[in-house]
């Protein structure tokens, strides 16, 4: 039951328009849209910072040995290739464009940090046998977003 009280306020309490409603289901859509928009805005910037460090990264002696111990460890569980590195498209002086057309001169556009593992593929294990691959893992907006640089060693 309702008592007189609560039934006054109903009365009093304006009843709502769908235009009201309207409105705040379009303010919602925009403090969404705000959020989104920040949080893009944050992973753009993040993207930069580890584009910036991994320009400027070297790649030492002991991670490279590192990077080749895990390989042996993917051999010996059955794999026939490892991810040797991947890296935002902006590594490369096209934005990955030669890696996702499978241009052989792809290696040239390569920096940093993956211009150096190329080199050292180039030095340590190409002579021994092993391959280097190199493709687009995502499409974030249709457009190339990180790439890989993967050793092959089985067929």
């Amino acid at each position: 039951m309702i008592d007189e009280k609560s039934a006054g306020d109903q009365a009093s309490a304006p009843i709502p328009t769908a235009d009201e409603f309207g409105a705040l289901v379009e303010e919602s859509g925009h403090q969404k849209a705000v959020r989104q928009e920040n949080v893009q805005r944050d992973a753009l910037k993040q993207r930069q910072a580890l584009v910036q460090r991994l320009l400027e990264e070297h790649v030492k002696d002991d991670s490279w040995r590192t990077i080749l111990d895990q390989a042996r460890v993917a051999a010996g569980k059955g794999e026939k290739e490892q991810l040797l590195l991947r890296f935002p498209c902006q590594l490369c002086s096209d934005g990955g464009r030669a890696i996702n057309a499978v241009q052989p001169d792809w290696s040239e556009t390569l920096r940093g940090e993956a211009a150096e593992i190329y080199h050292l593929w180039e030095r340590d294990l190409k002579p021994n046998g092993f391959h280097l691959t190199a493709r687009v893992l995502d499409f974030p907006g249709g457009m190339p977003g990180d790439i890989g640089l993967t050793m092959v060693w089985g067929r």
